[in-house]
């Protein structure tokens, strides 16, 4: 019962780009899709992000200084990380209002959209645009390197007996 009362992250499934790290300034586009669905969400709590993380050094082991998460889905009551509870910001980005959250975890700022309309369960868009709306307006460093790219669930809690599938139908992502 711990997990539920802290909400501690228990997994994540997830599929992760491998690319190499250049400058969040350097990139043109960041285009994905995906679509999915989640069988049996009652009484889950857990959500449905890209997760993406990014570090004053190219080198992909180096210690990530700031993580963008980009929630499609969240469920049971699931939360970003955030300093105050509430959104600090709402933006509106590929064909959805997103509100934002910001948080420390460890030493990383994280920077969480959550959507508007959650659960989307299928979305196309450019998650640079997620990036430059950072730079231009909370002060995420343009000189920063993006290190990680990845996509999936987080879940947060499960009671026992509870059994949900995830069924990921179409997933593309790409870097430029």
């Amino acid at each position: 019962m711990a997990y539920l009362e802290v909400r501690h992250v228990m997994s994540y499934a997830n599929a992760a780009l491998i690319f190499t790290p250049k400058k969040l300034c350097a990139f043109s586009t960041i285009p994905t899709t995906w679509k999915y669905t989640y069988s049996n969400t009652n009484n889950m709590v857990a959500n449905f992000a890209y997760d993406i993380f990014t570090s004053s050094t190219s080198s992909t082991s180096a210690t990530p200084e700031y993580e963008i998460m980009i929630w499609l889905g969240a469920y049971g009551g699931a939360g970003p990380i955030s300093s105050t509870g509430s959104a600090i910001a709402s933006t509106y980005i590929d064909g959805i209002i997103w509100n934002l959250y910001e948080g420390p975890n460890s030493q990383m700022t994280v920077f969480s959209f959550v959507a508007s309309n959650a659960p989307v369960t299928s979305w196309s868009g450019d998650i640079n645009n997620f990036i430059k709306y950072l730079t231009g307006n909370q002060g995420l460093p343009s000189s920063q390197y993006l290190i990680t790219v990845e996509a999936g669930t987080e879940p947060f809690t499960n009671p026992t007996g509870v059994t949900s599938k995830l069924s990921v139908t179409e997933y593309s992502i790409a870097v430029n």
